[in-house]
């Protein structure tokens, strides 16, 4: 079955969801897990509010720090369930290319990711990186979603 699992994670509440099945999921094959969080690069000129604010210098400390809480807590997360891991940070303009990019560089067999939470247009309109991941990646995908 599967033996390398690739779990993404941005600290969302539907992907601290996902974290933990994924881990479950990964104790339960006796599979090992990689963890990753993707940074988007600093923009000159952005709408996200942590580009605005911020230098090119702040915004990298700030999401280095955050990177480094979650995936920290991630692996506590895993050694608890014991579950072999380990964590990288990414950094891609297209976060779904990274974890496709990742999972292959990683060979991991499944990426096990939240799905986006959208329904609707706002799905159509906005996309998701998840939809993005299941269009164009050649590994398995399991998608997680927000309980009814």
């Amino acid at each position: 079955m599967y033996k390398h699992i690739l779990i993404p994670t941005d600290g969302s509440p539907l992907s601290s969801e996902a974290l933990v099945a994924s881990l479950d999921l990964a104790k339960s094959l006796g599979a090992k897990a990689t963890i990753v969080t993707v940074e988007e690069p600093f923009h000159v000129f952005a709408m996200g509010a942590a580009q605005v604010a911020n230098s090119l210098s702040e915004y990298q400390d700030q999401i280095r720090a955050q990177a480094e809480r979650l995936l920290s807590a991630a692996a506590t997360q895993a050694r608890e369930a014991g579950v072999p891991c380990e964590t990288l940070r990414a950094t891609h303009e297209d976060p779904y290319q990274a974890i496709i990019d990742t999972a292959r560089e990683r060979h991991c067999d499944l990426i096990a990711m939240a799905s986006h939470g959208r329904r609707g247009m706002a799905a159509v309109v906005l996309g998701s990186q998840t939809q993005k991941v299941l269009a164009h990646s050649t590994i398995p995908v399991l998608v997680y979603r927000k309980k009814a």
